[in-house]
């Protein structure tokens, strides 16, 4: 999450954007586009058996194209797929990662991160278009 918050500062987001995105991003001062998106990475990473073509569709009526659809997806596997390589290597955070972590750990709660915004749970195996 640290390194994904420390990305929106690069973009030219703010400190406080950072803090928001690590503390709840659906109480960040997001657009209705910016939210459907992290929801959408969000299942697509807890639950991708979950994602139906009604998500997609909420992707397009906030005005995301099919080809930002795409890097969406993309995006969202590849960080998925680096955090787990990181982690089952035991990779160590880079230093400017544990000083971002250090600098908002007074503002952001990580105890709770896992545990809050579950998301419901459905069917399992459902497929986009299925």
């Amino acid at each position: 999450m640290t390194a994904h918050a420390e990305m929106a500062i690069r973009a030219g987001g703010t400190v406080e954007l950072a803090q928001q995105l690590k503390t709840n991003y659906r109480e960040a001062d997001l657009s209705e586009k910016e939210l459907a998106m992290l929801e959408f990475a969000e299942l697509l990473t807890v639950q991708p058996a979950n994602v139906v073509k009604e998500d997609i569709d909420r992707l397009r009526a906030t005005g995301w194209r099919d080809e930002d659809i795409v890097d969406i997806v993309h995006q969202t596997a590849l960080f998925n797929y680096m955090t787990r390589v990181a982690d089952g290597l035991g990779i160590e955070m880079d230093e400017r990662l544990l000083e971002a972590e250090a600098r908002d750990k007074p503002v952001v709660d990580t105890s709770t991160w896992g545990k809050k915004n579950k998301l419901p749970s459905g069917p399992p195996g459902r497929v986009v278009g299925g």
